[in-house]
């Protein structure tokens, strides 16, 4: 009787023995994944801190794939602990990933499960507001770009601060895209408000349906960083280029422009510069079509090696891929130099086409020294024959107002014999012949400028006075009608 006491004693210890080491065991090996946020209201811009705890995983939780977030929220990650305890969960291995939260929009956002080895976090809700800033806008040149086509994505806020101004890490990344950032603008409106404008010049690596993730803009008002804002994910299709463009071909639009830096006419035998300018839309100067191959030398000209710089010009606007080439170049003839024509040839986006560009660089006159040296000289000789003429003509000139002058001063005196001196003076003043009569003159006169109806009865009246005695009151007015008609002549 004892012995079958002491055995089912035996067994019931052994049976709590087995419980409680399942369930010690159950305890230590328990899955867990929690995250904690420190609120649940936020500002779009101003982080949420999040600390996610993993509980007995064998998984790092720095390798998580936390893309159910990102479509939401922009992530920054601050730091990993990989094997740490916590009270919450004694004798637990516990991990714990450290990050931020950015909203990429307002109003109230799910943060939806995280899952690991099978267990998952409980969903959240946070909601957000915009805060003293607007939302940013993305504005996107087009929704649909061709591969390799150069496209804008534009971000505008509009802020109450003078000193407010928008940057961007100019190394980041683009999944798919290639990215060069534009130069920011602030501009103040009619409402007294700044409008901010920053971006980026895109172009896509391949065709299709591709999420485009914009890199975080941050706000900062003189100088101090305010905000950092995640954009929200834009839906972009990629158009295929046609199956027929060669894989060299440009894709936007080219302008060429074409001009000799030095001026006048060119020596034979000497170098000679031609600069030509070729500029687009493109990601790259290297993407502009080659040239130099359609300078070829010939009995004209001799082409010599060419220096050739590559740059690109970021406005608030677009992005202006430039190639510069300085070529230089012997002239072997005298004469006009004609250039061959360049043809350049790029896909179009806005048209879906090829368009080809002919570029004629303009013509240009060329001499050898000792042409230059007769073509100075006869210049040289010309150029005297018309000072001397003109030095004549203005002797003339100044000849015949100084005789019109003296002329009236003698009229003035108001005499018969001052009127023939100054009839006299005034047939030297046209050199005309000095033996002439009064009548010729008038003749001369009316030939050469516009007369009253009532000249011809001057001009008898005025013969009569030189052939004939005179009272003083008609030599007056004699005198006075002359003066007026020297004031007064036009030219027929």
């Amino acid at each position: 009787m004892v012995n079958v006491r002491l055995l089912q004693s035996c067994l019931l210890i052994m049976a709590l023995l087995v419980s409680v080491t399942c369930y010690s065991i159950e305890n230590i090996t328990t899955k867990e994944l929690v995250l904690f946020v420190d609120k649940s209201k936020g500002i779009l811009g101003r982080p949420i801190r999040a600390d996610l705890y993993g509980i007995n995983l064998e998984t790092k939780l720095s390798d998580i794939n936390l893309n159910a977030i990102e479509k939401k929220f922009g992530i920054s990650i601050d730091y990993a602990v990989n094997n740490t305890s916590d009270e919450r969960w004694p004798n637990k291995k516990v991990q714990i990933l450290k990050f931020k939260l950015y909203p990429r929009n307002t109003g109230a956002i799910l943060i939806p499960r995280l899952k690991v080895e099978n267990v998952n976090t409980k969903e959240q809700t946070v909601f957000i507001e915009k805060g003293k800033t607007s939302s940013p806008t993305v504005a996107l040149e087009t929704n649909t770009p061709y591969e390799q086509q150069q496209f804008t994505a534009h971000i505008n806020v509009l802020s109450s601060e003078a000193t407010s101004q928008l940057s961007i890490n100019k190394n980041s990344l683009m999944d798919d895209f290639d990215s060069l950032p534009l130069k920011f603008e602030r501009k103040k409106n009619a409402a007294g408000f700044y409008e901010l404008k920053i971006g980026w010049a895109l172009t896509a690596r391949k065709n299709g349906q591709l999420k485009l993730k914009l890199p975080p803009i941050e706000y900062s008002v003189s100088g101090v960083l305010r905000k950092k804002f995640y954009l929200p994910l834009q839906n972009i299709t990629i158009k295929a280029l046609p199956s027929y463009l060669p894989p060299t071909i440009p894709i936007g639009k080219i302008t060429i422009q074409s001009h000799f830096p030095q001026e006048g006419i060119l020596n034979s035998n000497s170098i000679s510069y031609l600069d030509i300018h070729l500029s687009g839309n493109l990601s790259s100067s290297y993407k502009l079509p080659p040239v130099l191959r359609q300078l070829k030398s010939n009995s004209q000209i001799n082409f010599l090696p060419v220096n050739s710089t590559h740059s690109s010009s970021a406005s608030v606007n677009n992005l202006v891929s430039i190639v510069k080439h300085s070529i230089p170049f012997k002239p072997l003839e005298s004469g006009f130099l004609n250039l061959p024509k360049i043809q350049l040839q790029y896909f179009d986006p806005s048209s879906g086409k090829i368009t080809t560009l002919t570029h004629s660089v303009d013509d240009v006159f060329v001499l050898s020294v000792f042409w230059k040296i007769i073509f100075f000289l006869a210049t040289a000789i010309i150029f005297i024959y018309i000072i001397r003429i003109c030095h004549a003509n203005w002797k003339k000139f100044t000849f015949s107002k100084m005789k019109r002058k003296q002329a009236i001063q003698l009229l003035e005196d108001k005499n018969t014999e001052n009127i023939k001196k100054a009839i006299k003076l005034l047939i030297e003043s046209e050199h005309w012949p000095t033996n002439i009569t009064i009548n010729q003159w008038a003749k001369c006169w009316k030939n050469k400028y516009q007369v009253h109806h009532t000249f011809d009865e001057f001009i008898n009246t005025l013969s009569s006075c030189f052939y004939s005695a005179a009272d003083s009151s008609n030599t007056n007015e004699l005198s006075l009608q002359l003066i007026s008609l020297i004031k007064n002549k036009k030219t027929l």
